[in-house]
């Protein structure tokens, strides 16, 4: 697939999710119908190395198609996004991992949680031995893998572990993104081999192993201060579907009725809040497209890029953030029903918003310390 018919794909798609939403809400997961049709979709491939099938394309297509399909519903969006954006990381591990897990079902899903929480992960004989319990494991319910983060010998790695060596703790109990089924997940002592294993530092310096075999310059993007991007599409497109809703809410009612008063106010808002979300879109896309550029032109993105990303995609959360409550504060009364879409994709754009990743203030000091250390 090249990116129009992925676009096409996410954008018919994004209705099913809409009808879809509050269903999902209440089971605090994807429904499983949306899963088998992500899969079909096979938009689930996008950032797959195209020797297991995959199209190995640049991250501002995913970015696109997380916005196309966020304005459907947010929750699942953000699934489809986790699923959609590991097949990169899992292709920067040594290939003999890559082929352990899409030998057998290149369809296979594979969940995360990369912050390291302090859990023992033990440098072993051949390997690594984990306890503990991660946190935020999106879509970890339909996943057969899982990428863990922690530190291990004082250096910051990425592990892959099989969804049966690990238990999902029900503990996503939540205002926003309830549909992600974010759960938390424990290990006890499990054996991770060397080659599933990988560190940041080998990723950010170029040199990961699964770099040896995937040559696409997608994977040489470095995660931490990059992948974000992908997240931040997610609460951009729920609040472009927010002002979908809005149109229907303030459009003339049929039969000729008179525009009730004020509703000038309403359509301020409305051309405010689409303005706005525009703007935030086109900032992320510029930054995921740079990053993309700069990598198929042969250069290494490094931390004057970082900071740049980092500030583009909090900065575009921002305004979606903002736009999404310019419209829900004046849709009265009727927004508040828990069976209006309007809330819940306000509850889900302030939830993927709360994202560490996507934190305004830490990416604003980091870039201005950045640039003003450098002197640029």
């Amino acid at each position: 697939m090249d990116r129009r018919e992925i676009l096409s794909r996410a954008r018919k798609l994004a209705p099913v999710l809409r009808e879809r939403a509050a269903r999902g809400e209440t089971l605090r997961r994807a429904p499983d119908e949306t899963i088998a049709d992500l899969i079909d979709s096979r938009l689930l491939r996008i950032c797959q190395p195209t020797r297991f099938g995959g199209g190995e394309l640049g991250w501002d297509t995913l970015c696109e198609c997380s916005i196309e399909l966020a304005k459907g519903d947010g929750s699942q969006a953000w699934v489809a996004n986790i699923y959609a954006e590991h097949p990169y990381i899992v292709a920067l591990f040594a290939d003999e991992a890559q082929h352990e897990i899409w030998d057998g079902n290149p369809d296979a899903l594979i969940c995360a949680s990369l912050i390291p929480q302090g859990n023992s992960a033990e440098a072993v004989p051949g390997g690594y031995r984990l306890s503990g319990r991660w946190s935020f494991a999106s879509g970890v319910h339909h996943a057969q893998w899982i990428i863990l983060g922690e530190i291990s010998g004082g250096e910051q790695m990425l592990f892959l572990a099989p969804a049966a060596s690990y238990r999902v703790e029900d503990d996503w109990h939540t205002v926003g993104m309830a549909g992600t089924g974010s759960n938390s997940i424990s290990l006890d002592g499990i054996f991770v081999p060397a080659h599933r294993a990988v560190s940041h530092r080998d990723i950010a310096a170029g040199c990961a192993p699964g770099m040896e075999v995937n040559t696409a310059p997608l994977y040489r993007m470095p995660v931490m201060g990059f992948a974000q991007l992908a997240l931040a599409a997610v609460p951009i497109g729920a609040a472009a579907g927010m002002v979908d809703d809005f149109k229907n809410f303030v459009r003339p009612r049929a039969g000729g009725a008179a525009a009730p008063a004020g509703s000038e106010l309403l359509h301020e808002r409305m051309s405010g809040a689409a303005a706005e979300i525009r703007a935030a879109a086109l900032l992320l896309l510029d930054s995921a497209r740079t990053n993309m550029e700069l990598l198929a032109s042969g250069v290494s993105l490094g931390e004057a890029e970082a900071a740049r990303s980092m500030r583009d995609g909090a900065y575009a959360v921002v305004m979606a953030r903002r736009a999404a409550m310019r419209m829900f504060e004046v849709t009265g009364g009727r927004g508040l029903y828990l069976s209006a879409p309007m809330q819940r994709a306000m509850r889900d754009v302030l939830g993927g918003a709360a994202h560490g990743s996507l934190n305004w203030e830490r990416s604003a000091l980091r870039y201005a310390q950045f640039t003003l250390n450098a002197g640029r």
